[in-house]
């Protein structure tokens, strides 16, 4: 199921956006990539407007349609101080009996960082995350990350239980007893009071002309560590094999300020379980690649633990010095 193209979305919704922007569509550039099969279009008016449509039928995907729903709540409560595009309107019509959302955005001219692979970027993203905010009023309404990813933290237990699954190599399972261990103390690590984005890779981020980093696709938001997203980030700098130290970055970056090395470690062993743990479920139909992707997730962030733990022998728990609070 391929993503949803300009001349796909209904004429009555698209001149309903046309009417949001002050003027016709003079030319739409459909955007390849993501999971959704919903319209992701990069569109410009006449007069020169530009805009972000991201579109969607709830026939087509119900859950796809809540996620947008639920996007366009937390953009529109976005402060001002958060590098995000900003919601134009949301937009909704319904045809033939099928309803239609449309998320109108203002348009990043950008592209996503880490396509040099020398981790240009990487102090510019960490920059932009930095500028969530404690999660008030409507946001701090949202989901709690420790509520949502508890259980998943438990993918070791439940692996070791029922037999490792081939996608986690034996290097891996030789050491995870101790990740079991690290892990159990995940959720409270990613506790926290910040908005929290969830889903921070590259293909979520733009990088403008002038080196801005903005944050884009909010459905998965939440309330946790303030630290959380830029750590995910660095993970997905390793997945993609970027040249950089992301042991440098956790130990300059102020948004890691006063994290102690036992709530990284914690949250990497609980993704590593998580990850691995999926990535052994089957295909998911129209999603051919989420597996593998899934599996690199789950390696880069156990084997980015054991070169933290310094070769730990297998089922030997870390100790930790004391951490200074900056």
């Amino acid at each position: 199921m391929g993503r949803t193209t300009w001349t796909d979305v209904p004429a009555v919704l698209r001149e309903r956006i046309e009417t949001v922007l002050g003027g016709a569509v003079a030319r739409a550039e459909s955007q390849a990539g993501g999971y959704s099969p919903g319209g992701a279009d990069r569109v410009v008016t006449a007069d020169g407007r530009r805009a972000f449509v991201k579109t969607l039928s709830r026939s087509r995907n119900p859950d796809g349609f809540g996620m947008h729903e639920r996007e366009a709540e937390v953009m529109g409560h976005l402060p001002g101080s958060v590098q995000a595009p900003r919601l134009v309107d949301t937009v909704r019509e319904t045809v033939d009996g099928d309803d239609w959302i449309a998320l109108v955005i203002d348009d990043v001219d950008g592209h996503h960082p880490g396509a040099a692979g020398d981790g240009f970027d990487v102090t510019a993203v960490l920059d932009a995350l930095d500028t969530l905010p404690t999660a008030t009023g409507t946001l701090a309404q949202l989901p709690r990350v420790a509520d949502d990813l508890v259980e998943d933290f438990g993918a070791w237990d439940r692996m070791a239980a029922a037999g490792f699954p081939d996608v986690v190599p034996a290097h891996v399972v030789a050491a995870a007893p101790a990740m079991a261990r690290a892990a159990r103390d995940a959720a409270a690590a990613v506790d926290g009071g910040s908005l929290a984005h969830v889903d921070c890779r590259a293909d979520n981020l733009l990088v403008d002309a002038d080196g801005v980093v903005w944050v884009i696709d909010w459905p998965w938001a939440a309330v946790g560590a303030h630290w959380l997203d830029p750590l995910t980030y660095l993970l997905d700098v390793l997945v993609r094999g970027e040249d950089t130290d992301v042991e440098h970055h956790l130990a300059t970056h102020r948004v890691f300020a006063g994290v102690p090395a036992s709530s990284v470690d914690a949250v990497l062993a609980g993704l590593a379980g998580t990850f691995f743990e999926k990535a052994s479920r089957p295909a998911i139909p129209h999603m051919p690649t989420l597996r593998d992707f899934q599996r690199r997730e789950g390696l880069a962030a156990a084997e980015w633990l054991l070169r933290r733990w310094g070769g730990l022998p297998p089922g030997e728990a870390p100790t930790y010095p004391a951490v200074q609070e900056a």
